[in-house]
């Protein structure tokens, strides 16, 4: 089996080839780039599993990369910042990033942050397996194209955000705690905190919206996240 692709977008030259040689050292295969402009370009043609990326590059935004990411590559993104306020995690997360990690870190927490999202792809690719829809009245989503559709009108969604509305709508009527859906949603990504679920609900709701879906996504304040049918 190929080795997982990892690319490491850092301008930190010291930082950048520990990362590197942490992560070969588990197996992996890894690029460098030092700027935004350059992660983008390694990421369309190297095609990453995963993005180890920078907030702090020297010419794009690391989030602004990340959104650019998010919209054009399926990689799961892993954005590393000196700034741990939450505010500052919400909103790489709310960008498109899966996780996030703040410095200093131990080369262990990098390389089992990076297996979480290869067991994940590993779910996600048995899943596909199964049924490629998913009727809600009117509403259908569409696993081969990340979509929600309702009657000529189509939201593509972002892989979590798929992930999480489909997660939900299997349970549909049933309340989910945010425990339950960090765990089958973001794997076993214990860091992520509790109310990155709601900005991704928050995003899913407008979603929705837009394709007028027969769906209402209820919150139990202090609890979870419930999907029903209109």
């Amino acid at each position: 089996m190929a080795a997982a692709r990892i690319l490491v977008i850092e301008d930190d030259d010291d930082v950048a080839r520990l990362e590197q040689v942490v992560l070969e050292r588990s197996g992996y295969d890894v690029r460098r780039a030092a700027t935004g402009a350059e992660g983008l370009e390694q990421a369309e043609s190297f095609r990453p599993e995963v993005v180890i990326l920078d907030v702090g590059l020297p010419d794009i935004s690391g989030l602004d990369v990340c959104t650019s990411l998010s919209n054009s590559n399926n990689a799961f993104i892993l954005m590393v910042s000196g700034h741990s306020r939450e505010q500052d995690v919400l909103l790489g997360l709310g960008l498109g990033a899966d996780d996030y990690i703040t410095k200093p870190f131990s080369g262990n927490e990098l390389v089992a942050r990076v297996a979480s999202f290869l067991r994940r792809r590993d779910r996600m690719r048995n899943e596909r397996d199964g049924d490629a829809t998913l009727v809600l009245g009117e509403a259908r989503l569409n696993r081969d194209f990340h979509t929600l559709d309702k009657n000529g009108r189509t939201a593509t969604l972002t892989a979590l955000e798929f992930r999480l509305l489909w997660f939900l709508a299997e349970a549909e009527g049933r309340l989910l705690t945010r425990a339950q859906i960090l765990e089958h949603v973001w794997n076993d990504t214990s860091g992520v905190p509790t109310r990155v679920v709601d900005v991704h609900v928050a995003a899913l709701r407008k979603k929705i919206t837009e394709v007028e879906a027969p769906l209402e996504l209820s919150s139990v304040r202090g609890i979870g996240y419930r999907l029903d049918k209109k």
